[in-house]
């Protein structure tokens, strides 16, 4: 279980906030580098680049089941004993970070199979692996200090 370690939670806001932005800064900094590195083009911003039809497919088939599995985790958590909102919180994330990964996964697949001659697949799997340790990191370690 996690505990604030703020009387009144007026700076934890702020710590979060804080937080938030360093981290997307540093994954900012590492996609230009990685990018630069491989010569891989920068998409538009919150668009869905599909390498094709069986991948658009694929891709609404995988976040039609992760919308399942959210609604039978909530279904879950409502029914049981839960320990604590902080757990259910948590367990919500670690579900959304496992098919975030494996939609990434499918999409490294993807180009690696169908985008011959590019490093996008490089780009792809470089990401998630270094999202995914820093995800990791920041759980473990309370994030940063934030929580205990």
């Amino acid at each position: 279980m996690l505990m604030y370690y703020y009387e009144d939670n007026s700076g934890l806001l702020l710590d979060i906030v804080i937080l938030i932005g360093v981290l997307s800064l540093i994954i900012f900094i590492f996609n230009s580098i990685m990018r630069i590195l491989l010569h891989v083009k920068r998409p538009k911003w919150f668009s869905n680049n599909y390498v094709n039809d069986i991948h658009e497919k694929y891709d609404k088939r995988l976040r039609l089941i992760a919308v399942i599995a959210y609604i039978g985790a909530g279904f879950y958590f409502i029914y049981t004993t839960i320990s604590s909102s902080s757990d259910v919180t948590l367990y919500l994330f670690l579900l959304g970070m496992i098919f975030t990964g494996i939609q990434e996964l499918f999409r490294a697949y993807m180009e690696w199979k169908y985008l011959e001659g590019k490093n996008d697949y490089l780009f792809t799997l470089s990401q998630v692996i270094f999202i995914s340790t820093l995800v990791i990191v920041a759980l473990r370690s309370g994030f940063f200090g934030l929580l205990g």
